[in-house]
């Protein structure tokens, strides 16, 4: 195995560790485990569990935005059918998820990112890297909705990207709470609404 798909396989089960148990609760002799590798390879690659935790949403980003964001921007050209999509991706893998073992994680970026978000720069700067990039796809479907006359706000196209971020953000802490996969696609007719009404 390269050293790429070393830390490739560490940061994946950090990502699930995290994402389902927390970060707290996830300790190096679980990580290591579920990484199919010992402690000391682990630290090999990584000085520390806040390390891995940042390069983990570094690699999270890279997950999300390529089979959330970028297939369905290269899959629909309308900036609703867009928009859509997002919430249709996120959707079918929490709902997959939840039938799976019963339970909705909720968003893997908010989650870590309130968790750390006081104790750990690194970490909090890392996540709001990711909604930054996420607010970059937002900011060009308001500004095709703009173009194309059905946009209901005056608003720059940065605010409303971040407004959509943040009803994103909602939406995954709501359909957690509420242990209902629903709750996105709720979230995506909110999200439509706001923009054209």
């Amino acid at each position: 195995m390269t050293t790429q798909e070393t830390k490739t396989q560490i940061l994946d089960a950090a990502i699930e560790l995290f994402w389902t148990s927390s970060y707290h609760a996830t300790n190096m002799n679980a990580l290591s485990d579920a990484a199919g590798m010992n402690k000391a390879t682990v630290y090999q690659h990584y000085r520390s569990k806040e390390a891995i935790a940042i390069a983990a949403v570094g690699r999270a980003l890279e997950r999300t935005e390529g089979w959330v964001f970028k297939e369905s921007f290269e899959a629909f050209s309308d900036p609703l059918d867009r928009l859509q999509s997002i919430y249709q991706r996120i959707y079918q893998s929490h709902k997959s998820l939840y039938e799976a073992d019963g339970r909705m994680r909720g968003c893997p970026f908010v989650n870590i990112g309130v968790e750390l978000a006081v104790s750990s720069d690194g970490v909090r700067e890392a996540v709001n890297k990711a909604f930054a990039v996420f607010e970059g796809y937002y900011a060009r479907i308001v500004e095709d909705l703009a173009a194309s006359g059905k946009l209901v706000h005056d608003l720059p196209a940065a605010q409303l990207a971040t407004d959509l971020q943040d009803n994103m953000n909602a939406t995954l802490v709501t359909s957690k709470l509420t242990k209902s996969p629903q709750a996105i696609l709720d979230g995506a007719d909110r999200a439509r609404r706001y923009l054209i009404g």
